[in-house]
């Protein structure tokens, strides 16, 4: 049944919108909408239960808060009414009481009271007197007692138990030490009243202490300050043991941002001195902390929010007295702050906890919740899935009945074309509908033919169709040795589809030559087979059909490989006729040379020249360019293009072999002599194993010089590249093209001579010898820009020339 009469049943494109969204967007959107609600659902329960466990959160903070801020209160009592007790005391009793008096009431404290740790009391002549506790040994204590003299004064040590058991007892200088100097001394005497000191290190250094001192004068008048020291050991375990949340910290801290008691604070400071700047607040280790603080500071006690971005987190220094994980933590933070009475200067309880240590109930029973409704949804999914599924084999099946539908047309589509152009099976027609038909066919990028030379060294490019600027190209030629892996591929006679080109080993030198410049990925190539083996290829670049095409691009390559066969016995019939001496002038080479006379004998003297093409004898379409004054025309010459092709391996020292080569060579050089009067050349001579061609020899640049030399070129390569193979040796020949200043000038009697010189001449030749990728042709730098509007191009590298330097060689690589 012809493609045409097939019927497809789910066409109808009326009702094909309205079933796929019956097949699809219906479940989908049943799902969408349970989706919804369920997530609805849960976050608003999400939320209510958030909402009721923050006011939780902030009960339970004010209780916590005011439990904290009486836990102070009575760490800090025994101080100040220590203090008081002390100073009425030494206010009503005669001065030389008062050390029996204080060493009473000190060791009754000392033993009553944990947290008390030393007692000063100094008078305003100097003396001093210190007890202390001795925090390695709870049981004992130290008394250190002042007494001046001219010398500096002594200090008289003693230590004992609490029961009043001596334990020793020592003098040592005292080296000038006054009290009356000390903070604690001068605070007390200045404000007159009771004081507080910030933190400091024990002389001990086993922990910190805070001071209270206080003014006093005795009955006598003789005024002095009495200071205890408390420990803050204790109230920063009590501090460090509140377990209101992981997170939580509580801190006590007073006006100037000293930090007063904080779990931080429990650390040994070795040999370090104590210095209280480095137990201020320190928004750089503690954002959280100072965030809190700052608020306290501008808006005064109660609770307050407020949160910490993730921009504003900091590895916090774990030897800062506030080093916490809290303080790396990004997100919502509650704080509550609280204000201690005036008797300890107003210092500020402050609590912070992020409120996620009691959101996270929340959200993980939200999760729970949505969990389970997950479940419901997934169920709801499952039964849309077996829907959409069913939907979807239905679409499948049309897909494949299109694509069925589709080759059949292509396959039409390329039969019709095949029969609608009946020269494309000429060799001798161009027949350009082939790669311009499949490239339409296909919708393809690019679409090329390629034939293998005879000697099979070298892949030539017989037509390349751009579908972009709808432009034909050919010439394009590479060697076994720049392309070996992709050689291999075609050879093996498989059709190759690659998807990308750039990661195949296979052919990713030939994407580096030729499919780079393009910007094309993917390529399917089939190779053109015939009676030995593969005889070329059809590369097609960038086809969205890339698989389901081959069979097409296989009719497209049998028809290719009956145009190469074609070409193969017209061109064995045309060297079969000139072998038994019979000039047929329907063959194309003898179209090209029915009038030459290569016999010597033949011409007159007029006629007779050491050149191919005698300097400015030609004409190109008509027109002169090259025209030549044995008078005028010679000089300097500001733009000649010179072609150079160097030949090897004709010379050998048998002389018999030599002799073999003497027709063809001679045929060889009919043709090229024929190609130069085709595209008017200046003059082309013969030097040994070297061909020079010469355009361009006028004193005005002609700029159609090297355009036509480069044409003559292609030509001559590719009759070189038919003729050379048949002469059965192993010669080799490079072409090289240079465009640049030359001197010319005629020469000698009559006949007279012309000869030309000058970097270019020489630059051509080093261009031939180096080209050596089986008759490629390498042109200058020079040369490719003035060709590389009309010809493909491609690098050939950087070298040194002498004299020269560094300089960019290019492969002329076919026409445009």
């Amino acid at each position: 049944m012809p493609a045409g009469e097939i019927v497809d049943p789910t066409k109808d494109s009326v009702n094909r919108f309205w079933r796929l969204f019956l097949r699809i967007g219906v479940p989908i959107l049943g799902v969408v909408l349970v989706v919804f609600v369920v997530v609805g659902v849960t976050l608003h329960s999400y939320r209510q239960t958030k909402s009721g466990i923050l006011k939780l959160t902030h009960i339970i903070l004010k209780t916590e808060q005011s439990r904290v801020s009486q836990e102070v209160m009575s760490y800090l009592s025994p101080a100040t009414i220590s203090s008081k007790l002390v100073v009425d005391m030494l206010s009503h009793i005669p001065s030389e009481y008062e050390t029996g008096m204080f060493y009473t009431y000190v060791m009754s404290s000392l033993r009553q009271t944990k947290q008390l740790q030393s007692f000063y009391l100094a008078d305003e002549k100097g003396n001093f007197t210190m007890i202390e506790r001795i925090v390695d040994k709870p049981n004992e204590v130290r008394v250190v007692t002042l007494k001046p003299d001219q010398n500096g004064g002594q200090f008289l040590e003693e230590f004992s138990t609490f029961d009043g058991k001596k334990l020793s007892r020592s003098l040592r200088p005292a080296n000038a030490y006054d009290p009356r100097l000390r903070s604690w001394y001068k605070q007390a005497m200045t404000s007159g009243k009771l004081t507080w000191s910030p933190p400091s290190l024990m002389p001990s250094k086993k922990g910190l202490v805070i001071t209270a001192s206080i003014p006093f004068q005795d009955r006598d008048g003789k005024k002095g300050v009495f200071a205890v020291s408390i420990s803050l050991q204790q109230l920063t375990t009590f501090l460090s043991s509140l377990n209101i949340s992981q997170h939580a910290r509580a801190i006590i801290v007073d006006r100037q941002k000293n930090i007063i008691a904080s779990p931080g604070l429990l650390m040994q400071f070795g040999d370090n001195e104590w210095n209280a700047e480095t137990s201020k607040i320190n928004p750089k280790f503690s954002p959280v902390i100072a965030r809190a603080y700052d608020q306290f500071l501008v808006d005064g006690i109660g609770i307050r929010t407020f949160k910490i971005k993730k921009d504003e987190q900091t590895n916090t220094d774990k030897d800062t007295p506030l080093s916490s994980s809290i303080d790396s933590i990004a997100g919502n933070y509650i704080s509550i702050t609280s204000q201690l009475p005036e008797s300890v200067q107003s210092w500020v309880v402050l609590i912070v906890i992020p409120e996620s240590d009691f959101s996270n109930f929340a959200v993980t029973s939200g999760k729970q919740n949505l969990l389970f409704s997950l479940l419901v949804v997934a169920l709801a999914a499952a039964m849309a899935g077996v829907l959409i599924y069913q939907g979807h084999r239905m679409d499948r099946l049309w897909k494949r009945f299109k694509n069925v539908q589709n080759i059949a047309e292509q396959e039409d589509n390329a039969i019709e074309m095949i029969a609608s152009q009946p020269e494309i099976f000429d060799p001798n027609h161009e027949a350009l509908i082939l790669t311009e038909g499949l490239c339409n066919l296909v919708s393809a990028k690019r679409v090329s033919i390629w034939h293998i030379s005879e000697d099979q060294k070298s892949l030539i490019c017989n037509d390349l169709y751009d579908n972009e600027d709808g432009n034909h190209a050919e010439g394009v030629q590479y060697s076994i040795q720049e392309i070996p892996d992709f050689f291999k591929a075609i050879t093996e006679g498989e059709t190759l589809e690659i998807e990308d080109a750039v990661n195949d080993s296979r052919i990713v030198n030939f994407y580096r030559l030729f499919m780079r410049s393009a910007e094309t990925k993917s390529v399917l190539i089939t190779p053109v087979l015939g009676k030995d083996g593969s005889i070329g290829a059809v590369i097609i670049e960038d086809t969205p059909h890339l698989h389901n095409i081959r069979h097409i691009t296989k009719i497209f390559a049998g028809l290719v490989a009956m145009r190469f066969v074609a070409a193969e016995v017209q061109m064995n019939e045309s060297n079969l006729v000139r072998s038994e001496g019979k000039i047929d002038p329907s063959t194309p080479l003898e179209k090209l040379t029915n009038d030459i006379h290569d016999d010597l004998s033949t011409l007159t003297n007029d006629e007779k020249t050491e050149f191919l093409v005698k300097p400015g004898t030609v004409k190109y379409q008509n027109f002169d360019f090259d025209s030549l004054s044995e008078d005028d025309q010679q000089g300097i010459y500001p733009a000649v293009a010179v072609m150079n092709i160097t030949f090897s391996g004709y010379l050998t020292s048998d002389i018999d072999e030599s002799s073999k080569l003497v027709t063809p060579v001679r045929e060889l050089v009919i043709v090229l002599q024929d190609i130069a009067k085709k595209y008017g050349l200046f003059y082309v001579k013969i030097m040994g194993g070297h061909l020079v061609a010469v355009a361009g020899c006028t004193k005005e640049p002609d700029i159609t010089a090297p355009i036509r030399l480069a044409h003559a070129a292609l030509d001559m390569r590719a009759a070189c590249i038919e003729m050379i193979p048949g002469m059965g040796t192993e010669s080799n020949f490079g072409i090289g093209i240079d465009v640049g200043a030359a001197l010319g000038s005629w020469f000698g009697k009559e006949p007279r001579t012309f000869n030309l010189w000058g970097p270019a001449v020489g630059m051509s030749g080093l261009m031939a010898s180096m080209a050596t990728d089986g008759g490629a042709v390498q042109v200058t730098q020079s040369a490719y820009m003035a060709l590389r509007n009309d010809f493909l191009f491609r690098p050939r590298g950087t070298f040194y020339i002498p004299k020269v330097g560094i300089s960019h060689t290019f492969i002329l690589a076919g026409r445009r």
